[in-house]
């Protein structure tokens, strides 16, 4: 079977990995052809709160799992135990499922780290895929944010933007300077080539 179309769109929380992978999904319908958006975050909720750590929350198991720590600089940090980078394995082989069966997706994820990058390249050897990294500066990324009150992890943007940048892309934007029409433009003419 011929693999679909995969975009992977990574970038930290407020970036707009949802409004591009939205805006993807809604170019692929004008053509008649479906396309599945893949969340990390959905994916994640299945995991059992026993296994998270957030805010006054403290999991009996997160030091497996997922802790989610505030640093004194207001920002979020998140340590993986060994269940937690299961979970991340797992979600990426999910998506290579869905795009083995010939499904067309877009995967809003992170890259968490170098083992985390091997894990992504491994899973995903034999199908195309179009890498997409978002960024935007930090200032930017705090206000939207604080704009988005629904957001359960104010901070988290700050603290993933400042983790070291891991992977190769083929397409980078900066969400504060490039709206998300241009970007998904750029991602469907990749596609197209």
């Amino acid at each position: 079977m011929t693999p679909g179309k995969l975009i992977v769109i990574t970038g930290p929380a407020a970036v707009g990995k949802s409004t591009v992978s939205r805006a993807i999904q809604a170019v692929f319908a004008t053509k008649g052809q479906i396309c599945m958006v893949l969340e990390l975050d959905t994916f994640g909720r299945g995991v059992p709160r026993e296994w998270v750590s957030i805010g006054t929350h403290r999991g009996a198991n997160s030091e497996l799992g997922f802790d989610y720590v505030r640093t004194e600089a207001g920002s979020m940090g998140l340590a993986l135990g060994d269940d937690g980078r299961r979970v991340l394995i797992a979600f990426h082989r999910s998506v290579a499922a869905v795009a083995s069966s010939g499904m067309n997706a877009v995967c809003e994820t992170i890259v968490y780290d170098e083992d985390d990058w091997r894990d992504w390249s491994e899973a995903l050897h034999n199908i195309p895929v179009c890498w997409v990294r978002l960024c935007a500066p930090v200032e930017v990324l705090d206000e939207r944010e604080k704009f988005d009150r629904s957001r359960v992890f104010q901070g988290l943007a700050k603290g993933m933007s400042a983790r070291k940048r891991v992977g190769t892309y083929d397409i980078e934007a900066d969400t504060s300077t490039e709206t998300a029409n241009s970007i998904v433009q750029r991602i469907i003419a990749k596609l197209g080539s």
